[in-house]
Parts: C-alpha cells; sequence; structure tokens
C-alpha cells in the first residue's frame, strides 16, 4: 500500500474578503445561538426543559469555543531548519502487530536523513522482530512486563536511552526521509516541551469507513489544530510526536492511562513547557477500515479522555492559561456528543408517544431553532476547512464522516458511564486493517432507534401532517445517520460470507 501524501506550504493567507465572510458567519452563528437559548426562558414544561438542559449546556460549551479556535486559525507555527546539537531517539512501539506494518514502520524510521538512532520498543518480546531490528540497524527493547500499556513501554525505554528529544511513531505511520528536517526547527525555543506533527491517513480508499474515518478527521488535524496552535494549547497524538528529554523529566516522564498522550500533554502545560504543532503529511497512517476497528478505537479514545476529565485535569487546571483550558474543556467534553444525541431521541420518542400537544407544539419549536444552529454550524465548520487545511486535505460535504461519528453514539455515551462510575477499561490498541465482523449487539442501539423513529414520524405524519413538518424534518435528520451506518454494517457482513451465502439471503 503506498501511503506517501502530497506535500507543499500549507495555505496561510486567505484573502481578506474571504476572511470577512468567515467573520460574517460566525457572527450569524451567534445570532442562532442567541435564538436557541431564547427557547429555553419560554419554555413552560418542566420535563422538557430538565431531559434537555444538559443537552443544551453541552451546545453552549462546545459551539462558541469551537468557533473561537477557527477564528485564531489564521496564525500558526510553520516548518523550520533545524535547531544544532540536537541527539534525537526515535521509538517505534509494537505490540503483537502486523509484521509488515511493523517492518514498513520501522524501516521508514531507520531512514530519516537527520542522524538520530532508532529504537523498537517491543511489548510482545518476539524473537523475529529481535531480528528485524537487528537487520534493519535498528535498538530493540522490550520488558518484562507490560504494566501502563504504551505509557510503561516509553517510560521504560526512556530510563535506557539518552536522546536529548523523543520521536514516538505508532506502527501503522510512515515516516518522510525529512522527518526530523522538517519537525525540529520550533525546539529552537528552549521553551517548547513538545511538537505534534499533523496526523494524515493513506487508506481512505480501502473501504466505506475507511473513508468516513478519514473525513472525521480532517477538520481536527487543520483548521481545529491550528487554532490550537495559536492558542499555545497543541496536544500530542500518539504518534509523529516530539518531546524535549528534559520536558518529560519534569513531571516525571509519560502518564499512564487509555489517552497517556492528552495526560502528558496536560501535565507539560502544567508545568510551564508550550507546544507547537507542524502542519505538514510527514508520516501518514491507516485509520480503521471496518466498523468493529472503528468502535474499538473510539471506545478507547473516549474512555480515556473523560478519564482524564474527571480525575487529573481538575488538579491542574489551575495552572493553565486561560486558552489551555477552554482549548482542553473542549477536546474533553467532545464526547459528550454521545448523550447529546441520546438525550434528544429520548426527548424525541416521549414527546411523539406521550407529549401533550402543547408540548408537542414547544419541542417543534425547539427543533427548528436547533436545527436553524446547526445547518450554520455545519456550514462554518465546512468554510474553515476549506478555509485553513493543508493542499492535499479533501474538502467537500464530508458526509460520510459525519454520519460515522454520529452513529457512534452509543459507544461514547457508554464511555461517559464507564468513566464516571470509574469501570475500568482494559488497553487495546486500535487494529490495524479490517478486524473482523462485528458483534450485532454493538449496533443494537443504532437499529432500535431507526425502528422507533420511523414509528414517531409516521405517528406525526398521520396524525398531524403538514403543521408537524419541522419535528418531521428533525426525526428524519435523527434517523438518517444510524440509517447509512446500519446499511454500511450490513454490507460489511455481507462481503465476509461466501457468494453461495450471500446469494440465499
Amino acid at each position: 500500500m503506498n501511503r506517501r501524501t502530497l506535500r507543499g506550504n500549507v495555505e496561510t493567507a486567505p484573502a481578506p474578503l474571504r476572511l470577512w465572510g468567515f467573520r460574517i458567519m460566525v457572527a450569524a452563528a451567534l445570532v442562532a445561538l442567541v435564538n436557541y437559548c431564547i427557547w429555553w426562558t419560554r419554555i413552560e414544561s418542566l420535563w422538557l426543559f430538565l431531559l434537555l438542559l444538559p443537552a443544551g449546556i453541552a451546545t453552549l460549551l462546545q459551539l462558541p469555543a469551537q468557533w473561537m479556535l477557527y477564528l485564531r486559525a489564521e496564525r500558526r507555527v510553520e516548518p523550520g531548519a533545524e535547531p544544532p546539537n540536537l541527539t534525537v531517539d526515535v521509538f517505534v512501539t509494537a505490540c503483537n502487530e502486523p509484521f509488515p506494518l511493523i517492518e514498513e514502520c520501522l524501516s521508514a524510521a531507520c531512514a530519516i536523513r537527520y542522524p538520530h538512532r532508532t529504537w523498537l520498543l517491543d511489548d510482545g518480546n518476539s524473537p523475529t522482530l529481535r531480528d528485524l531490528a537487528a537487520r534493519l540497524g535498528a535498538g530493540y527493547l522490550t520488558r518484562s512486563d507490560r504494566n501502563h500499556a504504551k505509557a510503561g513501554n516509553l517510560n521504560a525505554a526512556l530510563a535506557r536511552t539518552d536522546g536529548e528529544i523523543i520521536l514516538v511513531f505508532d506502527i501503522d505511520h510512515v515516516p518522510e526521509p525529512d522527518f526530523l528536517d522538517r519537525a525540529l526547527g520550533p525546539f529552537s525555543d528552549p521553551r517548547i516541551g513538545f511538537v505534534q506533527v499533523m496526523l494524515t491517513f493513506g487508506n481512505g480508499e480501502e473501504s466505506w469507513v475507511a473513508r468516513a474515518a478519514t473525513e472525521a478527521s480532517l477538520d481536527f488535524y487543520n483548521p481545529t489544530s491550528f487554532g490550537i496552535d495559536d492558542a499555545d494549547s497543541t496536544t500530542m497524538m500518539g504518534s509523529n510526536s516530539l518531546i524535549r528529554r528534559e520536558a518529560l523529566a519534569s513531571i516525571g516522564d509519560y502518564r499512564s492511562g487509555l489517552a497517556e498522550d492528552l495526560a502528558t500533554s496536560v501535565a507539560l502545560h502544567a508545568a510551564g513547557w508550550r507546544s507547537a504543532y507542524i502542519s505538514e503529511p510527514l508520516a501518514p497512517g491507516l485509520v480503521p477500515a471496518d466498523l468493529a476497528a472503528w468502535f474499538i478505537q473510539q471506545l478507547k479514545w473516549s474512555r480515556g479522555v473523560f478519564e482524564v476529565f474527571i480525575t487529573s485535569f481538575p488538579g491542574v487546571a489551575r495552572l493553565l492559561t486561560w486558552s489551555q483550558r477552554m482549548v482542553y474543556l473542549l477536546r474533553m467534553t467532545s464526547y459528550w456528543l454521545g448523550w447529546v444525541i441520546a438525550l434528544h431521541l429520548l426527548a424525541t420518542l416521549l414527546v411523539t408517544f406521550v407529549g401533550s400537544p402543547a408540548d408537542q407544539l414547544a419541542y417543534n419549536d425547539y427543533a427548528l431553532r436547533l436545527l436553524t444552529l446547526l445547518v450554520i454550524a455545519s456550514a462554518i465548520r465546512g468554510f474553515a476547512l476549506a478555509t485553513w487545511h493543508h493542499p492535499s486535505t479533501p474538502v467537500g460535504t464530508l458526509w460520510r464522516g459525519a454520519a460515522l461519528v454520529y452513529s457512534t453514539w452509543p459507544i461514547y455515551t457508554f464511555a461517559w458511564l464507564m468513566a464516571i462510575t470509574r469501570v475500568p477499561l482494559a488497553f487495546r490498541p486500535t487494529p490495524k486493517g479490517a478486524s473482523g465482523a462485528l458483534n450485532p449487539l454493538w449496533m443494537m442501539p443504532q437499529i432500535a432507534s431507526v425502528l422507533l423513529l420511523l414509528c414517531a414520524f409516521i405517528r406525526m405524519a398521520t396524525q398531524y401532517g403538514a403543521p408537524a413538518i419541522i419535528l418531521l424534518a428533525f426525526i428524519a435528520c435523527q434517523a438518517a445517520p444510524d440509517m447509512v451506518t446500519i446499511v454500511q454494517w450490513v454490507q460489511e457482513s455481507l462481503m465476509r460470507r461466501s457468494p453461495a451465502e450471500a446469494s440465499q439471503i
């Protein structure tokens, strides 16, 4: 698989007219947000108010903060020349992943031109990988246990190496030969504790899920990360991260957990270290290729992010700047999308089947205001990506990514419940490539929601007809993403069957 990505300079100076157009869109969104808030001052149904209140609060937290980052996206750090006399250790972490991926990544890491030492950190203690490292001229490190998963693996390697800069790669990322030449520049500033290089993915055409997962990542790694960088709040993403050893030592090395990269970033910023973002695709990787891999990844990520939000973030928030607090709150609450969707689903069903005519009228008004706000917010998101992106980044409607993320609401809701009840989740690397058939239980919430929403739609259409057109549109919008993902799940299941079995269905 050829995962080399287009290179080029990032568009850094959008036309002034385009910037003013974007600001006008944000102003219109703020008007829509105020209109949405007015509904809350007029609602008379107490149960509907209380049911939707958490979703309303999440909306007010997320949208304005996201728009603020877009408005800051025009200023960001660009790649620079490498500083002199920096020693670099390149860590490639592995734990029983497919050999071809490890070989490709390790070979590319060894081929990086800037003087460095490459190390294979093998938590699987494989003789085959030991031989591979020796053949490629890389160091090989293993340990006697797997405590603290990836963070423990990295910390064990830190104790046995001495490079001033640590560069970390997951095994599905393949660095370009000039990776360090392009990424070390910010370390000329002694206050820079870590640098995150843009994540891109080269297997988007492998499947519908891979394409959707790629689309879902584009906003964050382009305009959102550009704005985050301007707020000096860049966070490590697990791969393509460069960290100053001195900075890690100052916080006691990597933090453990399912989101060790986020937890370590928070600790570094709280300790006073600065960060930088390199907006170039220097090491393309892989996204999940099927729903099973996607759900495994999203459960781990969301559970890990919520854990940091609940446990470590409150204790260090006072040490962060206001901008950093805003960025971390935005990121750590982004997976609240799950229960926001769940609450709206529950409200729709209750209003439809047991709500009074007054409740239905109030909810119809709510749906109109919310849909207006979301349409404008979606337009802002698309405009921001079209304005601030690397030339290799595809832009457009990106509807697949939106549908996939929306239909993951049961996973995000479950992760939040696990986090607040402190139910642990074992660390599991994201499967690289198709991971196998998805257990149907994972899709039961989406199937149930579509069936219930279909019944709600029929009831509202037959009982009220045209006067309920807004509520009918809202019901359809709620059902559509889940329906799209269910169709893809069925197609995945059919493709895994033999042709004879498929023909009998």
